[in-house]
């Protein structure tokens, strides 16, 4: 398990963030884990008696019988919709698109679509893919079964001719019901967060965010167009104009998620509307779309 200590788990125990961001391990293997020093913070391994701090890398690593258990545990990956070229699914939060190190070993996204191709006959291990949602962000997720499909899928995300669309409600509620943003976005990988300004600096990237009010108030609830794919970009972009997602302690309001009681970010990929060519020629025009659970 590899991942990096965000802003809402500040100052708390290693031990107590191992068991929420893996739920389903039994404490015998957390602690375990920490007994045997086969845990990492920023590349020392470390005991359980240990704070941690927004931006530090935790490393964690498992008993292989534990790993299965949870495993056993976890739901299946939701299937939106399949047939031979790809899978789509609707990835929950808290669950990685995929693991950094090892992107087919751990649980994630990847590895549950992978065992579930498996459960059904196919030994290929084909499945692959085609872009990522933030750890806390659930939603539709793109898989390809073939080099051909995963080709047409890669170079329409790269040309943005796939329109992703989320909703998310937001701290607030913009001025205006429709607009695009534009701003430029500049990433600390040391850290693991992003900045935004309205000109641009040095090691910045432009950024494209539209979005429409489907619902006004206190709490807005928006559906938003991600029209350049950046790190945390509709997180970053969203907090930049006033309006942060509510459950998001990196950008958002931390006192006012406390307040709510709200643990998670409340934002979801909702629609994807397909417009690939190539192998996905057939696809094109159609949209999927999941309902949020906010």
């Amino acid at each position: 398990m590899r991942f990096v200590v965000e802003a809402g788990q500040d100052g708390m125990m290693l031990l107590r963030l191992l068991a929420q961001m893996a739920p389903d391990l039994p404490q015998w293997a957390l602690r375990d884990a920490l007994r045997k020093r086969d845990v990492r913070v920023d590349g020392e391994r470390v005991g359980s008696d240990v704070r941690v701090r927004e931006g530090q890398e935790i490393r964690a690593y498992f008993p292989k019988a534990a790993l299965e258990r949870q495993a056993e545990a976890r739901p299946d990956l939701p299937i939106v919709y399949e047939d031979e070229h790809i899978l789509l699914v609707n990835k929950p939060q808290g669950l990685p698109s995929q693991n950094e190190d090892r992107p087919t070993a751990g649980d994630s996204a990847l590895t549950r679509a992978i065992a579930y191709r498996r459960s059904v006959g196919d030994q290929t291990d084909c499945v692959r893919l085609c872009h990522r949602l933030d750890v806390q962000t659930g939603g539709l997720l793109l898989f390809t079964k073939d080099d051909d499909a995963y080709e047409a899928a890669i170079q329409a995300f790269s040309e943005r001719t796939l329109d992703k669309f989320y909703t998310c409600r937001v701290k607030g509620c913009p001025a205006k019901r429709e607009a695009v943003l534009h701003a430029y976005l500049r990433k600390d990988a040391q850290i693991a967060r992003v900045s935004v300004t309205d000109y641009p600096a040095r090691g910045a990237q432009e950024i494209v965010t539209g979005y429409r009010v489907l619902e006004t108030g206190d709490f807005a609830r928006l559906e938003v167009k991600l029209m350049t794919g950046r790190t945390h970009q509709i997180r970053a972009h969203l907090a930049h104009i006033g309006h942060p997602i509510l459950g998001d302690d990196k950008y958002g309001d931390r006192a006012l998620n406390r307040e709510l009681g709200l643990r998670r970010q409340q934002l979801w990929a909702t629609r994807l509307v397909f417009h690939a060519g190539g192998a996905l020629a057939y696809l094109d025009g159609r949209s999927f779309e999941v309902l949020c659970p906010f």
